[in-house]
C-alpha cells in the first residue's frame, strides 16, 4: 500500500496595495444679504489633502483658513479681519490679520455683562 504524502505548498503573500483616496469637492452659499460661507477640498491620491474654509458676515468680518494635511500633519493658515484678533501663532496655526471693516467697528466690542444672580421672594 503507497501512503500519500502531504506536502504543504509554500505561497507567497505580497504587500498589500493601498488605494489612497483621489477627489475633490466644494461647496459655496450666501444669504443674498452679505453672509456667505464655503469649504473646497482636493486629494491627490498620494495622502496629500489641500483645502480651504471660510465665512464673511454681514458686516463684511470673514474668516478664511487654508490647510494641507498629510505626513507632516494638519498645516493651517488663518486670515481674518474679526475685531479684537491680533497677529499671533497658535498651536503653530499662524493668524494673519487685518484690520475689521468700518461696520464692525462701529458695533464695537462691548464686554459680556454679569447679572448678579437673585433669588425669588
Amino acid at each position: 500500500m503507497v501512503q500519500a504524502q502531504l506536502v504543504p505548498s509554500l505561497v507567497q503573500l505580497s504587500q498589500p496595495v493601498v488605494q489612497l483616496p483621489h477627489y475633490k469637492f466644494g461647496y459655496e452659499f450666501g444669504d443674498g444679504l452679505g453672509m456667505s460661507q464655503y469649504r473646497h477640498e482636493s486629494a491627490d491620491g498620494t495622502g496629500s489633502v489641500k483645502g480651504s474654509y471660510g465665512y464673511q458676515d454681514n458686516d463684511g468680518v470673514y474668516r478664511n483658513v487654508e490647510y494641507t494635511a498629510g505626513a507632516d500633519g494638519f498645516k493651517p493658515i488663518i486670515k481674518s479681519n474679526e475685531p479684537g484678533l491680533t497677529n499671533h501663532i497658535a498651536a503653530d496655526a499662524p493668524y494673519i490679520v487685518q484690520s475689521p471693516p468700518a461696520a464692525a467697528v462701529l458695533q464695537g466690542l462691548r464686554p459680556v455683562r454679569i447679572v448678579p444672580f437673585a433669588p425669588l421672594k
